[in-house]
């Protein structure tokens, strides 16, 4: 039987591309589809030439690895010749297996899953994310993606250092008439917490990125982009490890001002949802975890 193309396929091709590579489970909490009909799915888009196995990661539990899956080079002229994706967006900026840490995007991609979680909880909120993978992602002035800037470095003779974060988002919360402006920074623990010669890839050097984007006011920008009043940002860091956490908690304590850096890591996400208090504000661990949501903190675990 030749392979058809059905019209919730387009739906998930979109998907791929926005996150670049997402394992069976993943696209099952995207579309709250058993794994077993979308691992169906996925292996028949897979025999029409349109998707493929781009890696091997280990899933949210123990168990067995998951593949992680990708678009072909079919899969995006699919997409744009149905204008979904713009014509001159090239083939490396959308296929999964260019990405040089893998892991490091499906974990950002697990998290994105989690804030269509809550929002599907929490109807009265609207959460827009930009992510820094995105083929859908626009470009500014420069040519460069939107979410780059350029951070000063005083003392140093360096104009500036170019940073990015992997994702931003806003959660506008229609009750309120509020918008929360969020930075989000996965880290893996591949990067220096902090090198004796103040290296500026270090992750020390991005706390001082935000905290000049917090007191200068450049995050302001955002404010056009998400159509929205904006009166400061949270800079969130999701760990892969506790230990790494904890680490990463201490340099955010001993560098004021930091109580806009919220932490956390991947286990206490996965157990309770993003809106749930599993965030050390500040760094500070001696003080009750928070929600980034305040008042509408709630659990949101995905099903």
């Amino acid at each position: 039987m030749s392979f058809r193309l059905k019209s919730a396929d387009c739906n998930i091709l979109e998907c791929l591309a926005e996150h670049r590579v997402l394992t069976v489970s993943q696209v099952a909490a995207l579309f709250h589809k058993s794994q077993q009909v979308i691992r169906r799915r996925l292996r028949d888009l897979e025999e029409g030439g349109l998707v493929e196995v781009v890696g091997s990661e280990l899933g949210r539990g123990r168990g067995r690895p998951e593949n992680s899956m990708g678009l072909t080079e079919r899969g995006i002229d699919i997409l744009k010749e149905k204008g979904l994706l713009a014509k001159d967006i090239l083939y490396d900026k959308v296929f999964g297996d260019s990405l040089s840490a893998a892991d490091h995007q499906l974990l950002v991609n697990w998290f994105r899953i989690h804030l269509k979680e809550v929002e599907r909880l929490l109807p009265r909120l609207s959460i827009k994310v930009l992510a820094q993978n995105s083929p859908f992602l626009p470009k500014g002035q420069d040519g460069r993606i939107v979410i780059t800037d350029c951070s000063p470095v005083p003392g140093s003779g360096m104009k500036g250092i170019v940073f990015w974060p992997d994702a931003v988002f806003a959660i506008a919360n229609s009750g309120a008439g509020k918008t929360c402006l969020f930075f989000l920074e996965v880290d893996r623990g591949t990067e220096t917490i902090a090198s004796p010669n103040r290296d500026m890839t270090d992750v020390r050097q991005k706390i001082v990125n935000y905290q000049w984007y917090f007191q200068s006011g450049g995050y302001k920008r955002y404010e056009e982009v998400f159509g929205a009043s904006l009166r400061g940002f949270r800079l969130l860091f999701l760990t892969s490890t506790n230990g790494r956490f904890v680490a990463l908690c201490q340099l955010a304590h001993e560098m004021e001002p930091s109580n806009f850096v919220w932490l956390t890591e991947c286990g206490r996400l996965s157990a309770d949802g993003a809106s749930a208090g599993i965030w050390a504000k500040g760094g500070n661990l001696r003080a009750p975890q928070q929600s980034i949501l305040g008042s509408l903190c709630c659990r949101a675990p995905l099903p």
